[in-house]
């Protein structure tokens, strides 16, 4: 989402932080799962583009995507792999909890991890509007 400012400039949102990388990469590196670094690598990469704010932001990038409680459940490659993550809207993260392929999905174990499952994510300071009636974010007090 572009947003253009009064002058005419262009500023972008945070970039989607990825947490973590490594198990996409540990995932692709067992001897099992042939051909899955070119899909995860390509998700990775429309992930860290994106610029959502809401499950349906992620379901127009991704039309394949589940909401399952908490989780977001990626379909990857094809349908041959899963990447099941958390989101964090407003931080702009994105945290993997379990990447597998059909059949280590299909068990369900993932199922049981609690990650996310009563997380808030974080809030924002809520916006204050100054003597001159512009909005202004409210600081913390150190």
């Amino acid at each position: 989402m572009m947003h253009t400012g009064e002058a005419g400039d262009r500023k972008t949102e945070e970039a989607v932080h990825v947490i973590s990388i490594k198990k996409l990469k540990e995932f692709w590196q067992q001897a099992k799962n042939p051909g899955a670094e070119t899909a995860l690598r390509w998700w990775y990469q429309q992930v860290r583009q994106a610029r959502w704010n809401t499950p349906a932001d992620v379901k127009q990038t991704f039309n394949t995507v589940d909401l399952v409680g908490r989780k977001m459940v990626f379909d990857v490659g094809g349908n041959e792999y899963r990447v099941i993550a958390v989101i964090d809207y407003n931080g702009h993260k994105v945290f993997i909890r379990f990447v597998m392929n059909h059949e280590e999905y299909d068990k369900g174990v993932w199922k049981k991890d609690t990650f996310g499952d009563q997380w808030q994510g974080r809030r924002l300071n809520p916006a204050v509007v100054d003597e001159r009636g512009r909005k202004r974010l409210r600081r913390k007090r150190r």
